[in-house]
């Protein structure tokens, strides 16, 4: 039988299942330890993995409910402390991550030219050490500000904007420019000056919503509802590559410091890319499950996937044994 790149790890069972939403995982990792959470409807599901087991925890929204479920969860760290912020269709939420204290509730107003429309959050990054960004159903980009030396956040913007006519569907951040997307499938780079966002260059989209995003290097890769990926180059505005990746909906991306990229689908496989020279190094299927979430473990070759409905994190590895 011949060796497979990646072996499964035992995998981490949860006390609820996993809803259908984009980017429906969230890894911190530090000290060998490593955090996960998962939205499931109106509740996180919170693992701490340590060397000699687990342990878990829930905690339900803010005046969410399965009708009215966390859209996403993301932790941030921020001179030294985690945070674990909450995007939900009522506003924003930030949570101390170590005792689910709610520190921060940012409800976000309905649109009155649009009555009976929805409104929610979506995609969230941390900003240097000291600032998240937070993006809104109207298109805009929120940033907020923690308070100096405490763990207080004060429910003022410290800046909001927006280029996006669209609902904003991913944000990420590389230390220097921001990345912002949306439900039409546009991307936007922008630089901070001082107090303001600059916008630098515009990736039109095409119709299908953009629902995640990586960063490396030069490149900014977007997964689409169409099951296309694209690799724009940020620095001079090209296209670099357009590849048919999957056949549904791609639901979350990931790249690790190596420039090895995982991208996930609701078609039921998991992609393995080289960015150094895009090309395709692994695939493979986890039969009946609509992926929703994946990310690399402390930036390790060793990742982790969600799916809709499932109770378990996958944890893969790679295989030591394995030749190429």
């Amino acid at each position: 039988m011949e060796e497979e790149p990646y072996i499964p790890d035992v995998p981490i069972t949860m006390k609820e299942s996993t809803s259908l939403f984009p980017n429906n995982l969230s890894v911190w990792g530090h000290s060998g330890t490593l955090h996960y959470v998962v939205t499931s409807r109106g509740l996180v599901n919170i693992v701490v993995a340590k060397t000699g087991g687990t342990m878990q925890k829930q905690m339900q929204g803010k005046e969410c409910s399965h009708a009215k479920p966390i859209i996403q969860a993301k932790f941030v760290a921020l001179s030294g402390n985690l945070y674990l912020i909450l995007c939900t269709f009522h506003g924003i939420q930030i949570h101390n991550a170590t005792d689910q204290r709610l520190l921060l509730f940012h409800p976000l107003p309905a649109d009155p030219s649009k009555p009976g429309e929805e409104v929610f959050a979506q995609g969230a990054i941390s900003i240097g050490n000291d600032m998240v960004a937070v993006g809104a159903s109207s298109g805009r980009i929120l940033i907020f500000k923690k308070d100096s030396g405490t763990f207080a956040w004060a429910d003022t913007l410290q800046a909001t904007f927006s280029g996006h006519s669209n609902p904003i569907c991913d944000i990420q951040y590389n230390g220097k420019r921001l990345f912002t997307s949306d439900d039409n499938g546009c991307i936007l780079v922008w630089c901070r000056k001082s107090d303001t966002w600059d916008l630098l260059k515009t990736f039109e989209g095409a119709g299908s919503p953009c629902s995640t995003m990586c960063v490396y290097n030069d490149y900014v890769v977007g997964g689409y509802g169409s099951g296309h990926i694209r690799v724009f180059n940020h620095q001079d505005g090209s296209l670099v590559a357009e590849i048919t990746a999957h056949a549904r909906w791609i639901n979350a991306l990931d790249v690790n410091p190596s420039g090895l990229m995982v991208s996930v689908s609701e078609d039921t496989i998991v992609n393995l890319w080289n960015l150094k020279d895009i090309s395709l190094q692994h695939s493979f299927s986890i039969p009946n499950v609509q992926l929703c979430g994946a990310q690399f473990l402390q930036g390790s070759d060793d990742f982790a996937v969600t799916g809709y409905d499932m109770k378990d994190i996958l944890i893969f590895k790679k295989n030591p044994d394995f030749k190429k």
